[in-house]
């Protein structure tokens, strides 16, 4: 009668897959039950502990690797389906839950084996049922790890290879410092959130720091308690409140869960043999349509093409570094019209066609996303203003990354097509921000429009690239002479309201990057005439300053002329 129950209650959860998971998970369980090959031995209905740690040690750092396998473990002991092991039902306290989990965990040892109920019924409440009881089962995954830090800091190194989708062969390549970084941005997170976890309402400076600092201070000593110190012990009520506010986390979590169990969202095969060292440095064949959705939910991300692969990608940029700011970067409408014309672009947009993180429109199915690219460092390109120019200049939205002599690194967004002029322009998607030694975001106030700014050659105005405050008064400034920069905020800057970013208000550049988030999508008969003059600002200051005749200055380039075909 038990069996039958059992089997009724794992027919029920199986109905929630879809057709190709379903099939992924029950041919993983087979697989699993016979060890590495499925044609030797007879049919065994369970899976055996070390075949588990086979399979999945290469895969997960030790200490999830235990989490995950002692779960299954422990529902694989229970009775009735009604039971539960993670304490979803009955009252939220934490020490009653930990001490029923404990005394359960008794009974699991390392030859307790995993049965079909015990790794669908696990699999199923990770990812099938409802935040509230993904989370609860979560909590119980946390308590055999040595505290929360640990275990968020595990699952971020686990799924990191999946995120960046072929990119890096094990978790061992992600460094301490991203771990680190990573783990405490989605610890974090939720600190001072909206009930939709609004990333301003995180991110918000005040006069003493962001608002939540002496919270998220608290709750990440909180976070480190060590098995046994019950004063330090984690109450479920917290974590399930910030499992709950941290989209951010249930994301990472998901691409892990979906990655190790539900065939990898990465590849249509299903892997006969473990998947370690298949994924390589060569990213995963996916068709448009599928990384654009996967993208569009940062389930993987976008195709870099940085200095080397990932990840030592970018010399400022980390992988928590790049990870992070994916989340801060605005919903991507520009990538709709990026591959169709602004006619069928506007009515697109108008339809909410790109309205959101997932939407699709047009061109979204048709093209893959764009890869995130560089196209100016100081340390390959050369410390020149005029090369920034040339490189930069109507290439679509930039990611900007200065690094001062202090060690400091900074930057922006800017959301439009770099072009020289001698006034402020762009979109309140645009934002300023910190990266060492500290991740902050700051987006505009509306106070005024004044999001970037880029000049050269000009005798009466600023010379350079500029974000926010007023002329003369940036809230982050490079001159052209690309040494000297400019961070102004008494206390804040008007346009972001953000402080310094630099150690000092008035700094020395050491090194810069700029990165295309995505093509332009001005239209190449749209784009200003360029004279060869153009290319050379400083020349053409120092001809004006000799009142010498610039014959080429007024020659514009020809039209470009299209065959028919």
């Amino acid at each position: 009668s038990q069996t039958s129950k059992q089997e009724t209650a794992i027919e029920a959860c199986l109905a929630d897959f879809p057709d190709t998971e379903r099939t992924h998970l029950l041919d993983l369980f087979d697989q699993l039950c016979h060890g590495t090959d499925i044609t030797k031995g007879d049919k065994q209905d369970s899976i055996d502990p070390q075949h588990f740690n086979a399979y999945f040690g290469p895969l997960l750092p030790p200490p999830l690797l235990t989490c995950f396998r002692v779960t299954m473990q422990l529902h694989s002991t229970i009775h009735q389906p009604a039971d539960d092991p993670s304490g979803t039902t009955g009252n939220n306290n934490s020490s009653q839950n930990r001490r029923n989990i404990s005394a359960r965990s008794t009974s699991v040892d390392g030859t307790s084996k995993i049965s079909k109920y015990g790794w669908v019924m696990t699999i199923h409440r990770l990812s099938k049922t409802s935040i509230e009881e993904q989370a609860a089962l979560s909590f119980m995954l946390q308590t055999h790890d040595k505290s929360l830090e640990s275990f968020v800091a595990n699952v971020t190194r686990a799924a990191m290879v999946f995120w960046l989708a072929g990119e890096i062969e094990s978790w061992k390549e992600i460094s301490v410092e991203d771990v680190q970084a990573t783990t405490e941005f989605l610890l974090t997170r939720h600190i001072n959130a909206s009930q939709e976890v609004n990333f301003d309402d995180f991110v918000e400076p005040t006069k003493t720091g962001t608002p939540g600092d002496k919270a998220a201070t608290e709750w990440i000593e909180a976070s480190r308690r060590n098995e046994g110190e019950s004063n330090k012990e984690l109450s479920r009520t917290a974590f399930l409140n910030w499992y709950q506010k941290t989209v951010e986390y249930q994301i990472i979590f998901t691409i892990l869960i979906h990655n190790l169990f539900l065939g990898p969202s990465t590849t249509n095969s299903q892997p006969s043999t473990p998947p370690q060292g298949e994924l390589g440095r060569k990213r995963i064949k996916l068709s448009a349509e599928q990384e654009n959705k996967l993208v569009q939910k940062n389930y993987i991300a976008p195709r870099i093409r940085g200095i080397a692969p990932a990840p030592n990608f970018s010399r400022l940029l980390s992988v928590a570094d790049f990870f992070q700011l994916q989340y801060a970067l605005p919903t991507p409408t520009y990538l709709i019209s990026s591959f169709g014309s602004k006619k069928q672009a506007s009515a697109t947009s108008a339809k909410g066609g790109g309205g959101g993180k997932g939407g699709t429109g047009l061109g979204l199915e048709a093209q893959p996303t764009p890869p995130l690219k560089l196209l100016f460092s100081s340390k390959t390109s050369g410390a020149s203003f005029s090369t920034l120019l040339q490189k930069v200049t109507y290439q679509g939205p930039t990611l900007v990354i200065m690094k001062d002599e202090d060690g400091y690194v900074f930057g922006a967004y800017a959301d439009q097509d770099w072009e020289q002029g001698p006034k402020f322009y762009g979109t309140d998607r645009s934002f300023l921000f910190t990266i060492r030694p500290t991740f902050r975001i700051y987006r505009p106030t509306r106070v005024n429009n004044n999001f970037q700014y880029l000049d050269s050659g000009t005798k009466t105005l600023p010379n350079g690239m500029g974000f926010g405050g007023q002329l003369r008064y940036f809230g982050l400034w490079l001159a052209s002479d690309f040494q000297s920069g400019q961070s102004a905020a008494e206390p804040f800057c008007s346009t972001f309201q953000s402080p310094c970013l630099s150690k000092q208000q008035n700094f020395k550049l050491e090194e810069m990057e700029v990165w295309q988030v995505h093509p332009s999508t001005i239209e190449r008969d749209d784009m200003p005439k360029h004279s060869a003059m153009d290319a050379h600002p400083d020349a053409v200051a120092l001809l004006e300053m000799a009142n010498r005749k610039m014959y080429s200055k007024d020659v514009r380039a020809p039209e470009n002329v299209y065959d028919s075909d």
